[in-house]
């Protein structure tokens, strides 16, 4: 029998993590400015669990228009300090608002110097909303 990869989740905000006053609204969680944390996050999909040891964190937790090169710097430092720490961590993903999510990505590509998957991922809905 083969153990489940071992994956570290690192949050940073943006719609994926976000509340809408109702399971119906997909417009104003902007405004209403509640997030949950990526722990919380993964407590609504117990399946993920089937597929991989998770271990989560909050890095930051912002609209990625909010996000500046500081903070993929800080990223980037995260992921490599993950990589050299825990060596058991098959890979991470990355949550992410997605106004700039692909510019993420990018620098991500650019720099993260490790040969271990680093996913990021987004959501065009808040996590409360149905669907």
């Amino acid at each position: 029998m083969t153990s489940k990869p071992v994956v570290r989740v690192i949050g940073t905000g943006g719609s994926i993590a976000s509340l809408g006053p109702h399971r119906l609204d997909y417009t104003l969680y902007p405004e209403v400015g509640r997030r949950i944390t990526i722990g919380q996050l993964l407590e609504r999909i117990p399946e993920a669990l089937q597929a991989a040891s998770l271990r989560s964190e909050d890095l930051v937790n912002e609209g990625s228009g909010a996000l500046t090169p500081r903070n993929w710097l800080h990223m980037v430092r995260r992921i490599h300090e993950v990589f050299e720490s825990e060596p058991d961590v098959d890979g991470i993903v990355l949550t992410h608002g997605t106004a700039t999510l692909e510019e993420t990505a990018y620098f991500l590509h650019l720099a993260v110097e490790y040969s271990k998957p680093v996913v990021i991922t987004g959501a065009m809905r808040p996590a409360s909303a149905l669907g």
